[in-house]
């Protein structure tokens, strides 16, 4: 009896042993599973996000380009045709209204002068020649010594005389206009931006000689269409001059529609002496507000998808929940792609709309790393941090 009872000790023992044992083991494959899951979630990609922000409306500043230009700006000439004789200025120079820049040989001109003078002399000793016959025959007609015909036709012979005289003065004029005219002038205060003549070159009446651009502030012509001209009415302007704003003033407004760029040509005037040179590019920039819903995201969110449409990467939680006030724990999400329509899109940034919502997180950078289904972490403060605004900017070339 004490025999049996002690083989039921031995196998009471054997069985609790093996129990611990199978409770060891068990233990052992939870904690490899736990730490098998453990090591998968610390391979997951960190994916940097933000949030979406809806916009009810989106501005475009669109740049308008026009250009700089002189006051006055002359293309000078000689009118008459001549050799030229002297030049007293060079490109670049500054010269003051009435100052000599050019002359022409005048030579010739001087000869001719020379020759009318002695025909005025000899018209007027023959009108002296006559006036005295006339008097002299006066005086015989009342005693009968003349005849009236002789008196008619002193003078007659008196008033062709007087109207070669005349002839004569008005050529002497001419002389000397063309004199005074072969010498070229300043016609106002400015710079002399280009010589196209030398000295002994025979040039042509109307040919350019000079270019001259007038000093002082300088003007801004700029075409827009005609659906901004209502922003430009008693306001303020400022125009980029290389890099450069200035202040301006709108002078004069066309009220034609360009038949090439289909715009309004537009006068400006630089407030101040502005340091601009003629020809420079100068823009202007007038915004327009589009009424419709949409949301600001990165270029670097976008990528292509099917068909030409573009997609971005939204974040939804995945099985790991965390507590959501736990603001220092990272959150396990699963991307999925969501097709947008670009409105409008800037060197930086895109004015999208599609199936999204406000406060909505999603991949704002680095998407050719991940493709839609893929698991990836996110820092929960950066999921939810909030979005930096974006302009919109485009240029049009007027």
């Amino acid at each position: 009896m004490s025999k049996k009872n002690h083989l039921s000790v031995l196998y009471v023992k054997r069985a609790q042993w093996l129990s611990i044992l199978l409770i060891m083991l068990a233990l052992q494959a939870c904690s490899d599973v736990v730490a098998n899951e453990t090591q998968v979630a610390s391979q997951y990609l960190q994916a940097s996000s933000g949030h979406l922000t809806k916009q009810t409306s989106y501005e475009v500043e669109n740049k308008f380009v026009g250009k700089v230009i002189a006051k006055q700006d002359a293309n000078l000439g000689f009118e008459f045709a001549g050799i030229i004789k002297t030049l007293h200025v060079i490109e670049g120079q500054q010269v003051v209204k009435g100052q000599l820049l050019a002359e022409l040989d005048i030579q010739l001109l001087l000869i001719e002068r020379t020759k009318l003078e002695a025909q005025l002399q000899q018209a007027q000793a023959e009108f002296d020649l006559i006036e005295a016959n006339l008097k002299r025959l006066s005086s015989l007609i009342s005693r009968g010594f003349t005849s009236e015909q002789n008196i008619d036709e002193l003078s007659s012979q008196k008033r062709v005389i007087a109207a070669k005289i005349r002839s004569t003065l008005s050529a002497l004029d001419a002389s000397q206009y063309h004199i005074d005219k072969s010498k070229l002038l300043a016609p106002f205060d400015g710079i002399v931006s280009s010589r196209q003549i030398a000295e002994g070159e025979v040039v042509a009446a109307g040919t350019t000689a000079f270019r001259l651009l007038q000093t002082g502030a300088s003007e801004v012509t700029i075409g827009v269409p005609a659906s901004f001209i209502p922003q430009l009415q008693g306001k303020n302007h400022q125009v980029e001059i290389a890099g450069v704003n200035y202040a301006v003033r709108l002078l004069s407004m066309g009220n034609e529609v360009d038949k090439v760029t289909r715009t309004i040509s537009l006068r400006f005037t630089l407030v101040d002496n502005s340091p601009v040179y003629n020809g420079q590019l100068a823009y202007l920039s007038l915004s327009q507000e589009y009424q419709q819903p949409g949301y600001w995201i990165p270029l670097s969110a976008i990528t292509d998808g099917v068909r030409g449409m573009w997609n971005i990467y939204t974040l939804e939680h995945d099985r790991l929940q965390k507590d959501l006030e736990d603001h220092s724990a990272d959150e396990v999400f699963q991307l999925k792609s969501t097709t947008v329509t670009i409105l409008h899109a800037t060197e930086t940034a895109a004015y999208v709309q599609g199936d999204l919502q406000s406060n909505q997180a999603y991949v704002n950078t680095g998407i050719h790393r991940f493709v839609p289904g893929q698991k990836v972490r996110v820092n929960h403060q950066q999921a939810f941090a909030n979005k930096a605004s974006y302009s919109a900017t485009t240029e049009n070339e007027i």
